[in-house]
């Protein structure tokens, strides 16, 4: 009775997600593209090998590029069928893995659109990544008895709180996981609370420490200080933050939304706030001050490049974004307070100081300023962020392996 009253919802809710699709593709028209493949239909075809298919859903950017080491792994072994929910997912997981793997839009969470997923591709596991509880989902592969995994798993204190208040919903649905990986004691604890079996759980850390060596080849630039996965309100701060910089006139401000269809508005504010900007599609000088990127898929090249990264969705109370990959890429990070998506991650940078954390404007400034006068105190915290990657890398072996001997690899 419950997943039919849950059902119900997704029914009535359907025109409204229809209509966030249809306003949304005016910023990105990649959203309406394929749109028939949420309603489960008109999907790639599976590749026809004789190897058991993994269907593995990772919602978004992030996601995406922080599953790429696990995927990579399982793809030795398995055929792989990924289903993001965004166009930058969608994008990004086309850019990064080989054409083997297929990969699409995910149908949403009812019933009927599952089952056309499953009926069409016939999986012999389903992965989920971080924090994707889908009712639907698990429980079809549940009476399918279609194994179903938790890989790299997260709960963020408010995403705990939001999953309890349905919790009459959700401690039979988290049952029917098969098995899930976490990354650290809190999450585990959590998952517990919300109806998590305790043999069904195991602490393993996050596969984004096994991000192997990128190739990202470095953008040709004057030096310059990154604003990364930047959010609304965050661009202010960092423009007012740069204006008051004593060293602007030789170093350049670049700014990469986390969603790149609000490029252009960005850079009508820095045209207001006085400076000079440009978006990186239309640079042909370095006749400017601000350059915004309005192209997806660079952003390790310019974290390779830059004189520091300002990790976005931290000024604002977003949860933050991913550490790692400046990190590896030996850039120097200033992160915000609001880091709830990845606290423990982290929690283990700043304890390490390997990061600058910041609240404010001023301090923000002082993170620059510091590490443009200081070229031993920039490559000290370099140095200990890539320290506190190496320390915890072994994640993806864990998960991968486990995963690997329960499934077997030939059907």
């Amino acid at each position: 009775m419950k997943l039919v009253i849950y059902n119900l919802l997704i029914v009535m809710l359907i025109p409204v997600f229809a209509l966030r699709i249809f306003f949304k593709s005016f910023a990105d028209s990649d959203y309406a593209k394929h749109f028939v493949n949420r309603l489960g239909y008109s999907y790639s075809n599976p590749r026809q090998t004789n190897k058991k298919t993994i269907w593995f859903h990772a919602v978004s950017l992030g996601e995406v590029i922080g599953s790429q080491p696990v995927i990579n792994k399982l793809a030795e072994h398995f055929d792989i069928v990924i289903t993001t929910s965004t166009p930058t997912g969608l994008r990004r997981a086309r850019e990064i893995f080989p054409e083997e793997i297929v990969i699409n839009y995910a149908p949403w969470d009812f019933v009927l659109f599952i089952n056309r997923f499953l009926n069409f591709y016939k999986p012999d596991a389903i992965l989920i990544f971080e924090t994707e509880i889908w009712p639907s989902m698990i429980s079809q592969a549940f009476h399918k008895n279609i194994p179903l995994y938790l890989v790299n798993g997260r709960l963020s204190e408010k995403s705990y709180k939001a999953y309890a208040i349905s919790s009459w919903l959700f401690k039979d649905t988290l049952k029917q996981i098969t098995y899930s990986f976490v990354q650290t004691i809190k999450h585990k604890e959590r998952f517990l609370k919300l109806g998590i079996e305790e043999d069904c759980i195991e602490v393993v850390g996050s596969v984004k420490f096994d991000i192997s060596d990128i190739d990202a080849n470095p953008i040709k630039a004057a030096p310059f200080i990154l604003g990364a996965s930047t959010h609304p309100g965050e661009e202010k701060i960092l423009l007012n933050a740069y204006n008051r910089l004593q060293a602007k006139q030789d170093i350049k401000l670049f700014v990469c939304p986390r969603h790149t269809e609000r490029a252009e508005e960005i850079a009508k504010q820095a045209v207001l706030m006085g400076f000079r900007a440009k978006l990186y599609s239309d640079i042909d000088s370095e006749d400017y001050d601000v350059c915004i990127i309005d192209s997806t898929g660079l952003l390790p090249r310019f974290y390779a490049s830059s004189l520091m990264s300002f990790v976005g969705g931290s000024l604002v109370p977003r949860g933050g974004h991913n550490l790692i990959e400046p990190a590896v890429l030996g850039s120097p990070i200033i992160i915000g307070p609001h880091t709830f998506n990845f606290e423990d991650i982290v929690q283990q940078f700043v304890n390490n100081h390997a990061c600058i954390k910041v609240i404010s404007e001023d301090e923000l400034l002082a993170a620059m300023e510091l590490f443009i006068g200081d070229l031993k105190v920039t490559k000290n915290y370099v140095h200990r962020a890539r320290e506190v990657v190496k320390k915890n890398k072994g994640s993806t072996e864990l998960q991968a392996s486990y995963i690997i001997r329960q499934l077997g690899e030939k059907s």
